[in-house]
């Protein structure tokens, strides 16, 4: 079962790297999430992993807030 579990991490380890990993991304960057997916990459990555990776806002697909042209936004659903 362990060897499953680990392959379920890497995999997701993965395909978040790759997105975040995207030179169209570079610099400051929001990673938006739906509901499910923030629970997956709260048990895949700590917080100060995701900000390893220049990613300085976490934020929930749809919520409403002020407008950050400063910042380029990675979605992952």
């Amino acid at each position: 079962m362990a060897n499953i579990e680990t392959d379920a991490i890497s995999a997701c380890r993965f395909y978040i790297d790759k997105l975040l990993s995207d030179p169209a991304l570079g610099g400051m960057k929001v990673l938006l999430l739906d509901t499910v997916t923030t629970r997956i990459i709260s048990m895949v990555y700590s917080q100060t992993q995701i900000l390893s990776k220049e990613v300085y806002l976490v934020e929930h697909l749809g919520k409403d807030h002020e407008e950050m042209s400063h910042l380029k936004a990675a979605v992952f659903i």
